[in-house]
């Protein structure tokens, strides 16, 4: 009866239904998984008079049978369509109106008005199309697909898969990103919606040894990145979702027991990474005192302070996307840590202020707003994670930032369905 009853626990906001169809949850899942994975590998790309990813491919593919399913059935959340799409218009009319010089602004606004809100909706609708324990085993089984083919190409580059960096930047495991710092962002935000979800619904698997073994082996990942933003994310996001988490609800007591673990989860976890950089030789450490200091003076701190002064010549309207390119491109990048081809800056918010003004930073910030809820730990730990890894690099841009946002609004707004629990065992046995 125990078992039962933890089950039939969810968030207390929660608004269940039942499955249609077990066959259909799965096929759901498996479309859900193709894209995830198909977007670990964006150096591969379809030649049609410019470089469209695979990823972005098959993702306007799946989008496409979920809106027409939505459609059929009247259950489009058009909220989150218009919000997204509205948005994309308000700012790509700004950009396109700047009189700025700006460097391949086409790009920017086809994300905008198409991309990212294809990457919203789609993961909003994949908790509750798939659920959430099917939704998991996606998470994570694109999880060791990205970590074991990152360690592949290391070994045994592959052009087709590779995207290939300067030698001085050719550091660490990248996989198939473009470079070392979206690996450690994707191992990062894979395992924390993985510790989210399966906290959140119950979802303890037939044997904890395999699962730990997936997320050693994306912090492994990670750490082979030499990427630090990692641990602040991660840390940084566990540590704020055990802290701000509260549920009223008796049935979810566990969670809330499961919330002073992250904290001490979050503590351990930075006291090891610590110890671990003070282990390493001086040439070989994550951080040094040395590091921070020319970061501050000639690269990420040199940017910041130019791109303040930038922001207070056009506040409210910005510069145009593509101006970041434009303006920067001609700085070397040991000088100012940017550099020809480098579409952003490092803070994607400030990013999105000096591109769009103010309308860019309430999209920004609305976005994480409406995603984000003290009720929900999985939404907690996903928000986190992205607000503290965009504040220190440019990862705004990717499909991924949407698309998790997406699955942690379904989340904190209970859009699961309590028959895809049903074949896991909960956590704990009361």
């Amino acid at each position: 009866m125990s078992s039962v009853m933890e089950h039939a626990a969810g968030p207390p906001s929660a608004t269940y239904a039942e499955p249609a169809n077990a066959e259909t949850a799965r096929l759901w899942a498996l479309y859900g998984g193709v894209v995830l994975m198909s977007l670990a590998v964006p150096a591969v790309k379809v030649p049609v008079g410019f470089d469209l990813r695979i990823g972005q491919l098959l993702m306007a593919g799946v989008f496409a049978l979920v809106i027409l399913r939505d459609l059929q059935r009247r259950e489009v959340r058009w909220g989150a369509l218009l919000a997204t799409v509205g948005g994309g218009l308000l700012l790509s009319g700004l950009s396109v109106l700047s009189a700025y010089p700006k460097v391949k602004e086409l790009t920017f606004l086809v994300k905008y008005l198409v991309v990212f809100p294809t990457a919203f909706y789609l993961g909003r609708r994949l908790l509750a199309l798939a659920g959430p324990r099917r939704t998991v085993l996606a998470v994570e089984l694109t999880l060791l697909g990205g970590c074991l083919l990152a360690i592949a190409l290391y070994l045994h580059p592959v052009p087709l898969l590779v995207h290939e960096r300067p030698a001085y930047l050719s550091v660490g495991l990248k996989g198939s990103f473009w470079e070392q710092g979206e690996l450690a962002f994707f191992a990062g935000l894979f395992t924390a919606a993985s510790l989210g979800l399966r906290l959140e619904y119950r979802l303890r698997p037939r044997s904890l040894l395999p699962l730990a073994g997936l997320y050693g082996l994306a912090l492994g990942c990670a750490l082979a990145s030499m990427n630090k933003t990692i641990w602040v994310a991660l840390f940084g996001a566990t540590l704020a979702a055990g802290l701000l988490y509260r549920s009223e609800s008796r049935a979810n007591a566990l969670l809330r027991r499961w919330s002073r673990y992250l904290i001490i989860a979050a503590v351990a976890g930075s006291v090891a990474i610590w110890a671990y950089n003070a282990w390493l030789p001086e040439a070989d450490k994550l951080v040094t005192a040395h590091m921070l200091e020319h970061k501050w003076q000639a690269e990420r701190g040199a940017a910041l302070r130019i791109a303040l002064d930038l922001i207070g010549d056009a506040p409210w309207l910005g510069h145009g996307f593509g101006f970041v390119e434009a303006y920067f491109g001609s700085y070397p990048s040991d000088v100012i840590g940017l550099g020809s081809g480098v579409a952003q800056l490092f803070n994607s918010y400030l990013d999105l202020w000096l591109s769009v003004g103010v309308p860019g930073l309430l999209y920004g910030f609305g976005l994480l707003g409406a995603a984000v809820s003290r009720r929900s730990l999985v939404a907690l730990l996903i928000v986190g994670y992205l607000f503290i890894f965009a504040n220190f690099n440019p990862v705004a841009q990717h499909e991924y930032y949407f698309l998790f946002l997406g699955i942690a609004l379904a989340a904190s707004r209970g859009e699961t369905r309590t028959g895809a629990l049903s074949q896991e065992r909960p956590w704990t046995q009361s």
